[in-house]
């Protein structure tokens, strides 16, 4: 008989009163999304673009084909043709005296034949004060 006594006690000891319950469901539901911002977070930062120096680019994509291009960078943001010669221009992707620059790619017979480092697209107020040297 003693074990029939004891055990409704151990049952009682551990028993789940409503109110944790309650409680214990409502906290996991609010810190479930915070979890999930988080995980975005972490997602967003592994896909940032690498920023490139003059130098390191240059080393990198001189004499490259198109295809390594396009698998290390991505699309290009714009595409066009230049006497026949395609043009690719990659968006603040060069760091150069401490300012973003975008970076076009010139290919000729398939490979990279010639870049240049651009100031970023301005509004049409500031192309006044947009210097023709860095081009």
């Amino acid at each position: 008989m003693a074990m029939e006594n004891s055990l409704p006690i151990y049952i009682e000891e551990f028993s789940v009163h409503p109110l944790k319950l309650v409680s214990l469901l409502l906290c996991s539901l609010f810190l479930l999304p915070v979890s999930l911002w988080a995980e975005e977070e972490v997602e967003k930062n592994q896909i940032k673009k690498h920023i490139y120096t003059v130098i390191e680019f240059e080393s990198t994509f001189m004499n490259r084909t198109k295809e390594k291009v396009l698998e290390t960078l991505g699309e290009p943001n714009t595409r066009w043709e230049h006497r026949g010669k395609e043009v690719w221009k990659y968006n603040n992707i060069i760091k150069d005296q401490d300012k973003l620059w975008d970076q076009n790619v010139m290919f000729d017979f398939g490979r990279v034949n010639m870049m240049w480092a651009t100031p970023p697209a301005t509004p049409a107020s500031d192309w006044s004060t947009t210097s023709v040297n860095h081009q």
